[in-house]
This record gives structure tokens, C-alpha cells and sequence, in this order.
């Protein structure tokens, strides 16, 4: 399995979650987590999508 995206809006995660009916509010009292830096891209070579025309031939 890959990740092909990658949602860090944390409204917008939210937003889904709540939707989905799997938000859970914090418990009062708690921190919020410490920042993390940005993500980096990592150039990825190899095509994503598998040849399927020739899958019986190959």
C-alpha cells in the first residue's frame, strides 16, 4: 500500500471526522501537540500505475 495523499489541515480532518461520526473531543486539560515541520516531497521515478494491458503477455 502507498500514500498517495497526505490531509495535515487539521480543520479540515476534523471536518471529515465529524462527518463520519469518528470525532472524539479531546479531553479538557490536554496540551496540543507539539508542531511538526512541513513534509517534504521525495521524487518518486517509477511510473504509479501498473501496466494492465499487458499483464497476461509479460
Amino acid at each position: 500500500m502507498r500514500v498517495i495523499a497526505v490531509i495535515d489541515e487539521p480543520r479540515i480532518v476534523e471536518k471529515i471526522l465529524r462527518h463520519l461520526g469518528a470525532w472524539h473531543d479531546p479531553p479538557a486539560g490536554l496540551s496540543p501537540p507539539a508542531t511538526q515541520e512541513p513534509y517534504t516531497r521525495e521524487p518518486f521515478d517509477e511510473d504509479p500505475m501498473p501496466d494492465y494491458e499487458n499483464v497476461l503477455t509479460d
